[in-house]
């Protein structure tokens, strides 16, 4: 089983829970999270095949902690968009985006 977490505003594409059970299996890891922090909806789905014409991804990067003690949290400086370097594979990103993640079940009862 798996758990997924999305924004009230994501939209999906045609075959999107097999394409992102694939992109979860060729991970080859039993804990991989897939997340990322949704793209704008501007014309990104076909209105005919119902399948994505985004070839970008987002990047979260310039991270960096803001404020000081209880208060203290990690802040995305910038979320650029652009085509992905890394082909055929997951790219790995050090950081949990709240817009969208997937995973196995029992990672919602395994990560506190």
């Amino acid at each position: 089983y798996f758990a997924m977490q999305v924004d009230a505003h994501v939209r999906f594409t045609k075959n999107w829970d097999d394409d992102l059970v694939g992109q979860w299996e060729s991970a080859k890891n039993e804990m991989a999270v897939i997340t990322a922090y949704p793209s704008d909806l501007t014309d990104a789905i076909n209105p005919v095949t119902h399948e994505s014409q985004h070839r970008e991804r987002p990047i979260m990067c310039r991270s960096d902690y803001e404020g000081t003690g209880v208060n203290k949290h990690l802040r995305h400086g910038q979320q650029p968009e652009g085509v992905p370097f890394i082909h055929g594979e997951p790219m790995l990103e050090p950081f949990w985006a709240a817009g969208f993640s997937f995973a196995r079940g029992h990672f919602v009862v395994q990560v506190p």
